[in-house]
């Protein structure tokens, strides 16, 4: 008989949505499912184009373009992951993923502040989002800010500062506050204690809507909001190993994290790099010793001592991402006239000049016109793909991946989000 195919969409608060096609599951594309889960969750149409459909794991996240098909995708997983992560094979053949509703990397700044006004689901979920990225470390912001945000989540979560005795909120710091921040209060609980409490004090005569767009709000505030995320290492004066860092690219800067200690390492504005893609043949090391080759994602620019004294230099990001970072820079280069509303605060960066990038062409799809993502090849043919990336240190907080096997036609199979009814 016919074969229904029901994807499971997991979102950004931890729940599922069923979405029931009348065809075969690898004939849905990623915008047909996401036009058809907004609907389902009551997202306008307007709203529905903050989001795009991604296939993620514990190792690895793609963005889509409506044109792909998810469920096809997530049948080439372990070939996505011997191109695109540094893994071992044991860990490949264990990781299944998962088809998620997340936010858009592409979506300008600028929309999303019109957007969140007039739609609350889209609002809804545009929060959930920003509150995963906080809670994980991936938005490292100040302490302060930290507290008042932690504050912001109880009161959503309908907490009051009379459910927690004094010297109590510090033991549920590791829900609210990310790992870093704890960390460096870690001699200090009751101060962490004494700030959310203020903090949280001070959300009186507030609704769900105006606590989501107070969290926003906050968030827009930061550089790092909206960041295309990408895994990777770099070299580090006085260390024998290169050190595993997290790349973020916005349309205005480039970031550079020590996913060990979610320190920052660099941030440079986008306008004033010229970053260069080197493929292949680059030896060296990863951050657990073990040799490798990786492509590299030449980040130049001139240090600016004095008006007369100028010196040329460069961070190497080693990775096999390297060849997304170039086009995700391409692109958002390319769209710069889309995201003229920063909408964020000062940043440090560095005084560098300037060039264009080389953007790669759309072989899939066979438009000149469209540069948009980095070309995934897979057999003869390629996937332009965008990306983020969580690693095992950045947990997923309750997040569950599928654990089952291959796709198998019984009266409800799942894996990688996809089951069959028959």
């Amino acid at each position: 008989g016919l074969i229904k195919a029901v994807i499971w969409v997991v979102l950004m608060d931890k729940k599922k949505q069923k979405i029931t096609a009348g065809r075969e599951a690898d004939e849905v594309s990623a915008g047909e499912l996401r036009d058809a889960c907004c609907r389902k969750l009551r997202i306008s149409s307007d709203g529905a184009q903050a989001f795009s459909i991604w296939i993620c794991s514990p190792l690895l996240q793609l963005q889509l373009k409506p044109s792909h098909y998810p469920t096809a995708l997530c049948d080439l997983w372990y070939d996505l992951l011997a191109q695109f992560a540094t893994v071992t094979e044991a860990q490949a053949k264990s990781d299944l993923p998962i088809i998620m509703l997340m936010r858009n990397v592409f979506y300008p700044l600028s929309q999303e502040k019109m957007i969140v006004q007039r739609d609350p689901q889209a609002r809804y979920y545009l929060t959930a989002e920003a509150m995963f990225n906080f809670l994980t470390g991936r938005y490292p912001v100040e302490d302060e800010l930290a507290y008042k945000l932690a504050a912001l989540q109880l009161k959503m979560e309908g907490k009051k500062v009379t459910n927690f005795p004094a010297g109590t909120l510090q033991n549920i710091a590791n829900q609210v506050l990310p790992w870093d921040v704890i960390k460096r209060k870690k001699k200090q609980p009751l101060f962490i204690d004494k700030r959310i409490r203020e903090n949280l004090e001070g959300l009186t005569q507030t609704t769900p809507g105006t606590l989501d767009h107070m969290y926003l709000s906050h968030m827009w505030t930061q550089s790092c909001y909206r960041c295309a995320f990408f895994n990777g290492q770099t070299e580090m004066a006085g260390k024998r190993k290169d050190v595993a860092v997290r790349v973020g690219i916005t349309p205005h800067n480039i970031f550079i994290w020590n996913k060990v200690t979610n320190k920052t390492l660099g941030v440079m504005k986008s306008e004033e790099v010229e970053p260069e893609l080197i493929k292949g043949g680059n030896e060296g090391r990863t951050s657990s010793g073990k040799k490798g080759t990786f492509d590299v994602f030449l980040i130049k620019f001139t240090v600016v001592a004095t008006v007369k004294k100028r010196s040329n230099t460069a961070i190497p990001i080693y990775s096999k991402q390297a060849c997304m970072m170039q086009c995700m820079y391409d692109r958002l280069r390319e769209e710069s006239h889309l995201h003229a509303d920063k909408g964020t605060a000062l940043v440090t960066t560095y005084p560098v000049k300037s060039s264009s990038g080389d953007p790669e062409v759309d072989s899939l799809l066979n438009k000149a016109t469209d540069f948009s993502n980095p070309t995934l090849k897979i057999g003869t043919k390629e996937f332009p793909v965008a990306t983020k990336h969580i690693s095992k240190k950045e947990n997923l907080r309750g997040l569950a991946f599928s654990t089952n096997g291959k796709i198998k036609k019984t009266k409800i199979k799942q894996t990688a989000g996809v089951s069959y009814e028959v």
